[in-house]
């Protein structure tokens, strides 16, 4: 883990002890959307906001 700018940031490889996740499944998942994350050079990073929502994510709610 890594604060850049204030903000506590992930990078893959902590990503991928975290959640026991290999690191190209982490990278596709981040690809994908499924955790938001933002390139900076040539690595991933990710928010802990981002991983938080990712683990608890919110429900749905159905449209009326």
């Amino acid at each position: 883990m890594k604060v850049i700018k204030g903000i506590k940031v992930y990078e893959v490889e902590d990503l991928s002890k975290i959640l026991g996740l290999t690191e190209v499944a982490i990278r596709r998942y981040i690809r994908a959307g499924r955790i938001p994350g933002q390139k900076i050079g040539k690595r991933w990073y990710v928010s802990d906001e981002n991983l938080k929502a990712f683990i608890n994510p919110k429900p749905v709610r159905e449209a009326k």
